[in-house]
């Protein structure tokens, strides 16, 4: 099992697309509020393909959680701000 950490822009269809090839994927995140419409089967942005992918992914058992889960890989996929003046980037996501 593959838990996609992350799952806005690129996570979500990330976990769509290895969910379509028949690999098991959690996805989680930390907004309980995106993790619910999820969960009730809705996505909360539009792109070519992913309604499609998503009621397959649901249909097939996908879940979303906002709770740590052990797995066997991780794909972690979250902001990574930069500040252009202090020429870093805000890991606060990652860590």
């Amino acid at each position: 099992m593959i838990n996609v950490i992350g799952l806005g822009y690129i996570g979500l269809p990330t976990a769509l697309m290895m969910a379509s090839h028949g690999v098991e994927i959690i996805g989680t995140d930390y907004n309980k509020q995106l993790v619910d419409t999820l969960n009730a089967g809705h996505t909360t942005f539009k792109e070519d393909g992913l309604d499609e992918l998503f009621q397959n992914a649901l249909r097939a058992g996908m879940k979303f959680t906002t709770e740590y889960q052990k797995t066997d890989m991780y794909i972690v996929s979250v902001p990574t701000p930069y500040d252009k003046f202090s020429k870093k980037v805000d890991a606060c996501y990652v860590v």
